[in-house]
């Protein structure tokens, strides 16, 4: 089946196209890093990845969108343009909300040890989940990075860190022994990673209409925070 994977929830903008059965069989990718806003250069990234892969929108049969956590300002503009994508596609399109966090861990999968993607929440706290063989340890959470720090140190085993805030988290724990940061190929959001999760979530009946589909977050905006006098 023909997948549009979607990721806008850090600095790194991605866009794939993917013919996906059990695995990737197919693909046309766009990763973008630069100073550009994601609202400029999202919608060129999709049609560029339509072009080049040679296919169409009505061609599809599913979208999967990072849907948080994340920034909150990205999450929002990568679920706002599936949402119109999906609804001017003029059929009845399934979505995929997709964790932020299990796209990073796809990123590495086969990976022996730990996998801990790390986004970073700022105030020394992270958005994270820990995974081992392909599976969940702990759910998506808020986390601080002192605490976070200790629980990785009960493992003998390796622990891989990606995501945004892996050098950053990498830089503040005490203990880093067990710890290597991911290649930058296979540390930052990836859409093939996203547009593959989305696919498991079809398989698990996991999706949702367009006007269903919610972005995913872990705490209030900073202005919903200053708004209820909350830190």
């Amino acid at each position: 089946m023909l997948i549009l994977g979607i990721d806008t929830t850090a600095v790194t903008a991605s866009a794939a196209i993917a013919e996906i059965d059990k695995t990737v069989k197919t693909y046309s990718l766009f990763t973008v890093k630069n100073r550009l806003t994601h609202s400029e250069i999202l919608m060129p990234m999709i049609n560029q990845a339509f072009e080049l892969y040679g296919a169409k929108p009505s061609e599809l049969s599913l979208i999967a969108v990072s849907a948080g956590p994340g920034s909150f300002t990205g999450v929002r503009i990568g679920v706002s343009t599936v949402k119109g994508l999906a609804m001017g596609i003029g059929k009845q399109i399934p979505c995929a909300a997709v964790s932020t966090i299990e796209a990073l861990a796809q990123n590495l999968s086969g990976r022996d040890g730990v996998i801990c993607p790390v986004m970073d929440a700022r105030r020394n706290q992270f958005y994270n989940a820990l995974f081992q063989d392909e599976k969940r340890l702990c759910d998506d959470r808020l986390i601080s990075a002192g605490e976070l720090s200790e629980q990785l140190t009960r493992y003998d085993k390796a622990v891989t860190l990606c995501g945004d805030g892996a050098d950053l988290f990498y830089s503040l724990c005490k203990d880093s022994s067990n710890m290597i940061v991911a290649s930058p190929s296979s540390k930052d959001q990836n859409a093939l990673s996203v547009a593959l999760c989305g696919y498991r979530a079809l398989l698990e009946n996991r999706t949702f209409t367009p006007k269903e589909l919610k972005p995913i977050y872990l705490r209030a905006s900073q202005a919903e925070r200053e708004r209820n006098g909350l830190e």
